[in-house]
């Protein structure tokens, strides 16, 4: 992504931007801020940008756009919210709050001293639980939004002299600007009123933006650091107000696809430079490139990982210098982490000067000719280039780029939003290059209109009026934000539906008692089944439901269970009467040795669909396991396909654990459908007692899975770059010491890192021979005595014992031919340990498309794995179905090594301080799961038309109505019972408490009570004068003096609220009445239908 976004602190929470910015003056006879210092170590002062830096004028001092950051106006700015021109406040000052460890103490002070210690200690691992989970809270004073080049693009400003230099850094903040206009008209909001449930529309953002050159490892890597004030002025009312931080975090993805296609456009314009489609191996994304830019260019300046190589080199010549001999593999592991730490680059200063000389030596030695500068010349200087204006785009280009965009976010999602539809639009005309911004995105909205009108929207339409002094100009109404829409596709309603129905459907096959009796009666692997899994077996094999679950947390038997079932199956309809499938060839495989039977992949049964109808028979049962991880459309082109056999089909699995990477949720729902679905609880993969139960709160996201985990040693913490370690050396150790062991992050960057390092110190250890190399799909390379994964499913390759090449398959590399091809022998853990099965041989393009190193691996990777040791890298990004697939792949321990920061490269502000508990107690509460279009149907009905949401939207109607009458009554009383002059009652009315003396004297008002005397005689009860809070005091004077309800003129609507009388417009009161009339019961969950127009057609 190449605009991320981070949340900066008040305080002291800008200093970073300031680290690297140049102390002098710089060449002021330069024409750009690039060469004016040029020759200055730093980079250059920041700017300002948006269009709210107009708002900022006081006493004839303004600023305006381009302006240079001072120091002073950053400090008053983002160090405390106010104008940097004066200091003058910008709204409410920022708020302070108690640091979580505080509040923890003082809650745990207040505990009962008469707890016994088990209550006392659950008491406080709820405590922490919740102060953790709610944070360290730190008033927000803005959001840097870091805009990347694309690193084609770095590496050619870095070869390009001066002049080209600018003009390339102009071309990125011109991309820059009209990505925070776009922001600005379409993103930008603050709210307001009752709960903040108005979006309200603001005159722009204020920014700080500031220039760097480089990654800490030096490398070139042109970014600007945007800084988005928190503070936003008003227009309806002009008071500051703080951003709407929701839309911009919603719109994030979809605002840096449109920098990257703005920017390419603005490069285009400028330099007529070429573009091409590049992909780093098949099974990544391909990406726009600038034509001419090698990869090995790219590669070369990517230098963080062959640093730590080097340096690891370097200590391990010392160590057998002063030893006389090469050391152990552990200490390897040990001299590697600290040339992890040794060469964890400090931010020094260079001149851009000296950045750019140093750039194209190393460029030098990559480029045909030697001359880096003349390369960048070339491609700068290719003439025009074909540019598009939005008239110019046909209507059946836009027309095929709608069905594209909608297709793609379809097949990854099950919902979606307009900004989804807008990132996926920007990615589909990201080859189109347009002449202006305006073109641009005149065109995307054009594709996204386009995408939204064939979909179905999820989010109820409003259930009464808006009146039109709360509608934006485009007639929607601010009680909702922009594009708060939620919707699906008829393909995907319509695929779910199908399941919900089958899962209705009672005319499949079943097993009878006596067959049940005598398959759950045999031993399994010498063990008896648990009555638990006796009676799953039972329940799946009586019920004759077409579409059946089998619901079991991991380690809870759900593969012992599976041998029973199709033991039963098998003796009642024939021994070809059950059929396995999975969604990966690798699970696949485990499934068919679990269950003795041959198992195939669901896209390989779909592919026979697409050849002619699936031979399927009537009475067979068809078992597809780790169903979270199948697309809903799989589950239900393999469930209608069984429906039409006659037969069954079982999904296995667990809602919990991860999901599919395109649309998925359909398990979870059946699940939730479905209360009574067998479901297996008792834990049996884990040796250890308190471990079973550990995973399951885990599971569930309890406080007390942190604590257990914690107590028993398994939560490590350190930075990054110390947890990589620890949890790398202790997986190299157990693997030394012949255990089964696995090594999990959820990061593909950091898989990466981590594979990087296991090859390097393989090859220290001799287990390696690099001298015979071949390039691997995703960057490294691999040699004979590595260990590869094999990616991708291909039946033509088939070993010497007659299986095939799956996905997901471990081998190690025995030999590496001259045309590039590998021979492996595929891995196979028996009994605990690692040993070498049947051998293949993997092609040269197979190999450079669809290999990669296999010594870490995601928990999408390691999930269905059963291995003796488990260790996770876990950061503040990891979900917490990431973290139990995780954390319970080990039968004998299962270790956390929680980095308490994130890795940096862009000079970004240093994250929060944090504690492993800290971070895992907020991983347990963030979900990754994707909800089904009718699960999210339900929540956005619960979410938009809940009696909750009708009384609050009536609250804040109310005080809009009723507060020009309140306003006059409330200066009336204080000018003249409450003595105060027009200039003290007018400030008066300024106070925060104003908003509630209106809403204490509508109660009034409503419990019977003359208000038009009841405020200036409680005004006239005792002096004003001198009180801090006027508003404040007669809220209170008021509240005692109508406290008690007037018989038989009470008007409270249900739900306790108070009804708003008295004069005010008519399309107010008609809305406010539509809301009364709404208030009562709430009906009942929708009915589901088989209907195929979608829920709101």
């Amino acid at each position: 992504m190449t605009m991320s976004i981070r949340k900066v602190s008040a305080g002291h929470g800008y200093a970073y931007l300031l680290r690297s910015v140049a102390r002098g003056d710089g060449d002021r006879a330069a024409p750009d801020r690039v060469t004016r210092y040029y020759l200055e170590a730093g980079t250059p002062p920041g700017f300002w940008l948006g269009s709210a830096v107009a708002d900022l004028a006081r006493g004839g001092f303004a600023l305006q756009e381009g302006d240079l950051v001072t120091e002073e106006q950053l400090k008053r700015l983002v160090g405390a919210g106010r104008n940097p021109l004066n200091g003058s406040p910008l709204g409410r000052d920022y708020a302070e709050y108690k640091p979580a460890v505080q509040r923890i103490a003082e809650r745990i002070a207040d505990l009962d001293p008469n707890l016994s210690e088990v209550e006392r200690a659950c008491a406080v691992a709820v405590i922490e639980s919740e102060e953790y989970r709610a944070g360290d809270k730190h008033a927000v004073a803005g959001f840097d939004l870091t805009f990347s080049v694309p690193k084609s693009v770095s590496v050619l400003w870095a070869m390009a002299d001066a002049n080209t230099q600018a003009r390339i850094v102009e071309a990125h903040h011109a991309a820059v600007r009209e990505t925070l206009d776009l922001l600005e008209r379409h993103v930008g909001a603050t709210r307001r009123g009752v709960q903040g449930i108005e979006q309200a529309d603001i005159s722009g953002l204020i920014v700080a933006a500031f220039d760097h050159w480089d990654s800490r490892s030096n490398d070139p890597q042109l970014h600007t650091h945007a800084v988005v004030s928190n503070r936003v002025r008003t227009i309806v009312d002009g008071v500051w107000r703080t951003l709407d931080a929701q839309p911009l975090f919603a719109a994030t993805v979809a605002l840096s696809a449109h920098y990257d296609a703005l920017l390419r456009d603005r490069l285009t314009a400028t330099f007529g430079v070429g573009w091409e489609l590049r992909g780093r191996g098949a099974d990544r994304t391909l990406q726009w490139e600038i034509a001419g830019i090698s990869e090995d260019l790219i590669e070369e300046f990517s230098s963080r990982s062959a640093q730590i190589n080097a340096c690891t080199d370097e200590l391990i010549d010392d160590y057998v210098a002063s030893h006389g001999r090469r050391p152990t593999r552990t200490m390897i592991g040990r001299l590697r982490a600290r040339a992890t730490l040794a060469t964890r680059p400090e931010k020094v200063l260079h001149s851009l000067h000296d950045l750019t000389n140093a750039w194209r030596r190393r460029a030098a030695t990559l480029v045909p000719d030697g001359d880096p500068v003349g390369l960048a010349r070339r491609l700068t200087t290719q003439g025009a280039a074909p540019v598009f204006r939005a008239d110019d785009a046909p209507a059946e280009a836009v027309e095929k780029a709608a069905a594209q965009t909608l297709a793609v976010v379809s097949d990854k999602k099950s919902v979606w939003t307009h900004w989804n539809l807008w990132a996926e639009a920007s990615r589909q005309t990201l080859g189109w290059r347009f002449a202006t911004a305006h073109d641009r995105e005149g065109v995307t909205a054009r594709i996204v209109d386009l995408a939204e009108a064939g979909s179905i929207p999820l989010t109820p339409d409003e259930l009464a009026p808006t009146p039109p002094v709360l509608q934006r100009e485009n007639g929607t109404s601010r009680l909702r934000p922009r594009h708060h829409r939620v919707f699906t596709s008829v393909e995907v309603w319509d695929a779910e539906q199908r399941l919900l129905d089958l899962a209705d459907d009672l005319r499949a096959p079943a097993v009878s008692l006596n067959e049940i009796a005598a398959a759950v009666g045999r031993p399994d692997r010498g063990r008896d089944l648990t009555a638990e899994q006796a009676r799953a077996v039972a329940a799946v094999a009586r019920s004759r439901r077409t579409v059946d679950l089998l619901v079991g947390p991991a380690g809870a038997g759900k593969t012992t269970t599976m041998r029973a079932l199709v033991r039963a199956w098998t003796g009642a309809h024939g021994r070809q009467s059950v059929i396995g499938l999975a969604p990966s060839a690798a699970a696949a495989k485990v499934l068919g040795h679990d269950i003795r039977l041959r198992a195939e992949t669901t896209a390989k049964l779909l592919h026979e669909t697409a050849q002619g109808p699936i031979r399927l028979s009537r009475g067979q049962l068809v078992i597809v396991d780790e169903a979270t991880l199948a697309g809903t459309r799989t589950l239900t082109a393999i469930a209608d396909a069984t429906h039409a056999a006659g037969a069954k089909l079982l999904l296995v699995g667990d809602p919990a654990q991860l999901q599919a990477v395109d649309a998925g949720g359909a398990f979870r729902m059946l699940v939730h459908a479905r209360p009574d679905a067998p479901t297996l609880t008792d834990i049996h993969r884990f040796v250890h007692m308190w471990e079973k139960e550990a995973s399951k709160s885990l599971r569930a996201g309890l406080p007390e899975a942190v604590a257990a985990y914690d107590d028993h040693g398994r939560i490590h913490e350190g930075a990054h770059d110390e947890a990589l370690d620890a949890a790398y050396t202790a997986w190299a150790l157990d693997l030394e010491g012949g255990r089964a062991s696995v090594l999990i992050a959820d990061a593909a960057a950091t898989v990466a890192d981590l594979n990087r390092r296991a090859r390097a110190d393989r090859i220290l250890a001799g287990l390696v021979d690099p001298r015979r190399a071949v390039a691997l799909a995703h960057g490294p390379e691999a040699s004979p005595g590595d260990i590869v994964i094999t990616r991708r499913n291909a039946r033509g390759l088939v070993t010497l014992r007659g299986g095939f090449v799956r996905n997901g398959d471990r081998w190690q590399i025995t030999g590496v031919r001259r045309d590039g091809a590998v021979e492996a022998r595929r891995l196979k853990s028996t009994a605990g340990r690692v040993r070498l099965g049947s051998a293949v041989v993997l092609p040269a393009r197979y190999v450079v498309d669809h290999l990669d190193l296999g010594y870490a691996v995601t928990a999408h990777r390691a999930q269905g794995l059963t291995v003796d040791t488990g260790h996770v890298v876990v950061t503040a990004k990891t979900a917490r179905e990431n973290l139990y697939v995780a954390l319970t792949r080990g039968r004998y321990a299962n270790h956390a090594y929680v980095a308490t920061d994130l890795p940096d490269d862009d000079h970004t502000p240093p994250a929060e301080a944090a504690t492993a508990r800290a971070i895992l107690y907020r991983v347990l509460a963030r979900t990754g799961a994707e909800l089904s279009a009718h699960e999210t149907l339900r929540e956005e009905r619960e979410k938009w038309a809940s009696r909750e949401r009708l009384i609050t939207e009536y609250e804040h109607l109310a005080d809009h109505a009723q507060r020009p009458r309140w306003t006059r009554l409330i200066l009336g009383a204080l000018t003249g019972a409450g003595r105060l002059t027009e200039d003290e009652a007018a400030t008066a009315i300024t106070s925060d408490a104003f908003g509630p003396l209106c809403r204490e004297l509508r109660r009034a008002e409503a419990h019977g009570h003359d208000v038009e005397r009841a405020l200036p005689a409680v005004a006239a009860h005792g002096t004003l004068l001198g009180a801090d809070d006027v508003c404040a005091v007669l809220k209170h004077r008021l509240a005692r003096a109508t406290s008690n309800p007037v018989p038989g003129r009470v008007r409270i609507l249900p739900g306790g609220i108070p009804q708003a009388a008295g004069p005010m417009p008519d399309d107010e009161r008609a809305a406010l009445d539509a809301r009364a009339g709404s208030l009562g019961p709430l009906p009942g969950p929708p009915a589901r239908t088989t209907t195929t127009t979608g829920p709101c057609l």
